[in-house]
C-alpha cells in the first residue's frame, strides 16, 4: 500500500522495520494503511471470475485477509511473508476463523523450498516496493515456486495512488510526510504499469495490466479510501 517511512534495504533490516510496524510501533499507530481487516475487493472480484485457481500463493501476505478468504472458498493456501509478526496474526485469525490456511516466513526474494509448489500466487502492495533489479528478482523467485502455466496477480499501487495515499495520511498522522520519500525522482520508475512489465519480461507472458483500485485505511479514523492501482496478470512459460 504505502511503505513505512524508513524502510532500510536487506531481509533483516526490513522484518526489523515491518515487525515495528505489524506491532504498532511506528507512525502508523496499531494498524497499518494496509491492513484493511478484509480481503481487497480486485481479488474477491477475480475469484468471482474464476481467474483463481489450484494451489494458491500470496506472496507478502501480511496479516492474511487476502489468503482466508481464499481459503474459505476452498482454495489450499499459502501465506508467505517477511515479518514474523504478521505471520503470528495471520494464524491467529485462521485459529478464530476456523480456516485451514498455511502462513509461513519467507523472504518474497528467494521463496527458497517452495519451489514447482503453487499454480495461482496473488500480491497485494508487495512488488511495488521492489526497485527494477529486484522486482526481476522477485518475478524470478515466483517462477521458481509457479508450475509451468501458472498465473500471477499483482495488484501495484501506483504513482498515482501512492501519491493520494501519501497525502491522506499525511493529513490524519503527524510524523507522516507529505511528499513521497522519492519524490524528486520521476514516480514512473517505481510504480508505472510499464516498471510491472519490465520486472515480468523473463519467464513470464503478460496477459494484461489494467487500472484496478488498492483498497486503504486511515488508521486514527479507520476511514477506508481507495487509490489507483494497477491490476497484472502474467502466465508463467
Amino acid at each position: 500500500m504505502t511503505e513505512p517511512v524508513s524502510s532500510p534495504d536487506g531481509p533483516a533490516a526490513m522484518t526489523e522495520v515491518f515487525d515495528a510496524v505489524y506491532r504498532g510501533e511506528s507512525p502508523f499507530g496499531k494498524r497499518p494503511p494496509w491492513d484493511i481487516g478484509a480481503p481487497q475487493p480486485a481479488y474477491v472480484a477475480l475469484e468471482e471470475s474464476g481467474l483463481i485457481g489450484g494451489a494458491v500463493l500470496d506472496a507478502g501476505c501480511g496479516t492474511g485477509e487476502d489468503a482466508l478468504h481464499l481459503a474459505g472458498k476452498g482454495y489450499a493456501v499459502t501465506g508467505l511473508d517477511l515479518s514474523p509478526t504478521a505471520i503470528s496474526l495471520a494464524r491467529d485469525k485462521a485459529t478464530e476463523r476456523g480456516l485451514e490456511a498455511a502462513f509461513a516466513v519467507a523472504d518474497a526474494l528467494e521463496l527458497a523450498g517452495y519451489e514447482g509448489r503453487f499454480d495461482t500466487a496473488i500480491d497485494s502492495g508487495l512488488a511495488h516496493t521492489f526497485e527494477g533489479d529486484r522486482l526481476r528478482s522477485y518475478a524470478a523467485a515466483l517462477h521458481r515456486a509457479c508450475r509451468p502455466g501458472a498465473v500471477v496477480h499483482i495488484l501495484s499501487i501506483s504513482d498515482r495512488g501512492s501519491a493520494e495515499m501519501q497525502a491522506r495520511l499525511a493529513e490524519a498522522i503527524e510524523g507522516i510526510p507529505a511528499a513521497l520519500p522519492d519524490a524528486d525522482e520521476p514516480p514512473a520508475l517505481k510504480r508505472s504499469a510499464e516498471h510491472l512489465r519490465d520486472g515480468f519480461a523473463d519467464g513470464w507472458t503478460v496477459e494484461s495490466i489494467d487500472d484496478s483500485l488498492i483498497r486503504g485505511i486511515i488508521p486514527t479514523t479507520s476511514e477506508l479510501l481507495d487509490v489507483h492501482a494497477w491490476l497484472g496478470r502474467f502466465r508463467r512459460s
